[in-house]
């Protein structure tokens, strides 16, 4: 049987050829050297087409809450752009996470507190950072893949050249059940979708399911199939309606009926605040005395409140794995992960 070199750049220009053994794909070790290392090859890089935009590096006429010149946008973008290398181990950020690590490191500075002017400050600064972001990605000093966007979604069908491709990426997306035998298992509960980023991959190292809705339903799924008891892992902000969702969580569960073995608030907390190395974040943002919850909160936390954005990732992910592996049996993790191997090599 005859057979066409899969190889779109074969040397043979596409001339059929006798295959030396079943299954071969390639008409030669060079041929399929070359197809694999196209395949493994970057995505081209995203072109901004349009007329090109600039920067402005004339000293800003605008001021800081503190009275000290604002940044002029050239600058920002030189900051923006060290942030996007250095912090999050250079790792893509949501245009939220870019506003908090420049206000972090005092790049911006709008004022903090809680006043209808303080809020217009706040998003000024936050679209002022959008708006650089945006340009650096057109002027091509910033990838696009750089700056996640968590509203918009593209549909892709997954296609494959070959059946040995199929099989090898079945191979690497070959999972079980982990948590089988272990003494519970994990989820983690977060309040917003901008969390996502930072705490997915750490949901994805252990196997554990992430959201940020409604998971009742699951949890009971899973108890009856396994008997296992659920920890549930929580994060919300450091605020009166950040705490009252992990009240209404609690609640919730208990009126569906969900036993949990532990409901654990990984963050934020008053205690990860106050190891923050940057000032200006532990000052945090005025509560909103009309909160009806205000009360209550500012009599066990003051009248200071923060966001979980401005927790690093690494401290989260600090939290999770110390508490996981405080009741994690770690002998049966590392037999279920080495029967998983061998059944992934069977594939």
């Amino acid at each position: 049987m005859r057979i066409t070199c899969k190889n779109p750049d074969c040397p043979r220009e596409g001339k059929p050829f006798v295959p030396k053994r079943a299954g071969a794909q390639f008409c030669s070790g060079r041929c399929r050297t070359a197809a694999y290392r196209k395949r493994q090859a970057p995505p081209p890089v995203t072109l901004w087409l349009g007329k090109e935009p600039s920067f402005s590096t004339a000293p800003s006429r605008a001021f800081n809450y503190d009275g000290t010149p604002a940044l002029s946008r050239g600058k920002l973008a030189e900051r923006l752009l060290e942030i996007a290398e250095r912090d999050d181990a250079g790792k893509p950020k949501t245009g939220r996470r870019y506003y908090y690590l420049a206000l972090s490191h005092g790049y911006i500075k709008p004022d903090m507190s809680d006043t209808a002017e303080a809020k217009r400050s706040r998003d000024s600064a936050c679209d002022r950072i959008t708006i650089v972001l945006g340009i650096l990605r057109k002027v091509g000093r910033l990838g696009w893949d750089m700056v996640l966007d968590l509203t918009r979604e593209l549909d892709e069908w997954q296609t494959y050249r070959s059946p040995r491709e199929a099989r090898a990426a079945l191979r690497r997306r070959y999972q079980e059940d982990r948590w089988l035998g272990q003494p519970y298992y994990p989820i983690l509960i977060v309040e917003k979708d901008t969390l996502e980023p930072v705490c997915k991959p750490m949901a994805r190292r252990w196997q554990m399911p992430f959201a940020s809705s409604r998971v009742a339903e699951m949890l009971r799924h899973r108890f009856a199939k396994t008997k296992q008891l659920a920890v549930i892992y929580f994060i919300s902000d450091l605020d009166p309606s950040g705490l009252d969702l992990q009240r209404a969580w609690e609640e919730a569960l208990a009126n569906f009926n969900v036993r949990v073995a532990y409901f654990v608030r990984i963050g934020l907390m008053r205690v990860q605040v106050d190891a923050l190395d940057n000032e200006r974040l532990r000052q945090g943002i005025e509560v909103k005395p009309s909160d009806s919850r205000a009360e209550s909160y500012i009599a066990h936390f003051g009248e200071r409140c923060w966001e979980t954005d401005v927790l690093p990732a690494s401290v989260i992910e600090q939290a999770i794995d110390d508490h996981i592996r405080s009741w994690l049996d770690a002998k049966l993790w590392a037999r279920r992960d080495a029967e998983i191997e061998r059944a992934r090599a069977l594939l």
